[in-house]
């Protein structure tokens, strides 16, 4: 049955978030920073069932599969839909945008983003992906320096702390995506992660560190019509286990980890949590001559924690705004760099930092 009631026709803004996959790590983060906004309904969606604290007369909880062709049914209008999961099929998003929702979309996977973009042409309403951590604030991060027409390059990489476990859809993104070609940027060939590592300088006065090439999202680092390049890497932190995933991926475990992903994920909660909590992020500006230009480097805590900053300082934007563009756009389309790190400074001030080393005078 379709959820109609007061909250639903309310203005976008101050009626109804819904949270595509309410369970998880992100999503625990959000509720706790919308829970005390009096003027949103949030609904946390989830196949297993509560897992939030619905003692808050603003929170409420429904057990769905998004993946049900009736799942639009049980979905209120007129709504702000968070999606954290790649559960989430794009006829349902599509269902949604042409009914006028927007959505914010979190997933790291091209393949995915893309299906979302297909689907979101000529509806009505809209669809905002790399809406979080990476993607989301390394977009940010790569398009700040891409506004230097000299750039042709970016290489973006992000290292994960492993001082906590990573929450279940992360974990099991990770160990999929070690198994997943992606299309190189430079060569347009299909090339398995690991193949092509590159060394970061995550800190200033820290020496490089070792990160695998990976595939992620890219729309709007580099403005329309510039013929450019990302390239994107992760790591983990210590730098000993990114060691060790580059030697299984050299051996050619990636596709088998792939195929089990859930078990790996259940797995892994039983290993120790080791090196510190903490997120970075280096995107490093090329020139036509494969010269470093100039590059950030990002500093902050947990990526579950930064991600769900990030989508309350999307959907603020959004609701502080008269704009209202259709179909598929990006994070880079509501906010910039400088919006985005005052927006995390609010909430981090004391574990977030970020600087800016150029390499070369402007000609």
């Amino acid at each position: 049955m379709r959820i109609k009631s007061a909250e639903t026709t309310q203005a976008i803004g101050t009626g109804n978030l819904v949270i595509l996959g309410g369970s998880g790590d992100v999503s625990q983060r959000l509720i706790r920073l919308l829970a005390a906004h009096a003027e949103w309904k949030i609904w946390s969606v989830s196949r297993r069932g509560p897992a939030v604290d619905t003692t808050h007369p603003n929170v409420a909880a429904i057990t769905l599969d998004v993946a049900s062709p009736e799942a639009a049914n049980s979905l209120p209008e007129g709504a702000i839909f968070v999606n954290l999961t790649e559960a989430t099929p794009p006829e349902l998003v599509a269902t949604i945008l042409a009914r006028g929702g927007i959505v914010l979309d979190t997933s790291a996977s091209p393949d995915y983003v893309d299906d979302q973009n297909r689907v979101a042409v000529g509806k009505t309403g809209r669809l905002i992906t790399g809406v979080g951590t990476a993607p989301g604030l390394s977009t940010l991060m790569g398009a700040d320096l891409a506004r230097d027409g000299r750039v042709r390059t970016l290489r973006i990489g992000l290292e994960l702390g492993m001082g906590r476990h990573f929450g279940q859809a992360a974990a099991e993104w990770f160990f999929r995506a070690l198994g997943k070609p992606y299309d190189d940027p430079a060569t347009g060939r299909a090339t398995f992660p690991g193949t092509n590592p590159w060394r970061f300088k995550f800190a200033p006065t820290e020496t490089p560190r070792m990160a695998l090439d990976i595939g992620f999202p890219d729309a709007g680092i580099f403005p329309d019509g510039r013929e450019e390049s990302v390239r994107h890497y992760l790591a983990v932190d210590p730098r000993l286990v990114t060691r060790l995933i580059a030697a299984t991926q050299r051996l050619g475990f990636g596709r088998w980890m792939a195929r089990h992903s859930i078990r790996l994920t259940r797995l892994s909660r039983w290993l120790p949590q080791i090196g510190p909590t903490r997120t970075r992020i280096a995107a490093v500006a090329f020139d036509r001559d494969g010269k470093e230009i100039a590059s950030h480097l990002f500093e902050g805590g947990d990526q579950a924690d930064l991600t769900a900053s990030m989508i309350l300082l999307t959907v603020e934007s959004i609701c502080s705004s008269d704009a209202g563009q259709e179909g598929g756009n990006s994070i880079v389309d509501h906010l910039d760099l400088a919006q985005a790190v005052r927006g995390l400074a609010r909430h981090f001030p004391e574990t977030l930092s970020i600087n800016t080393i150029t390499r070369q005078s402007p000609n």
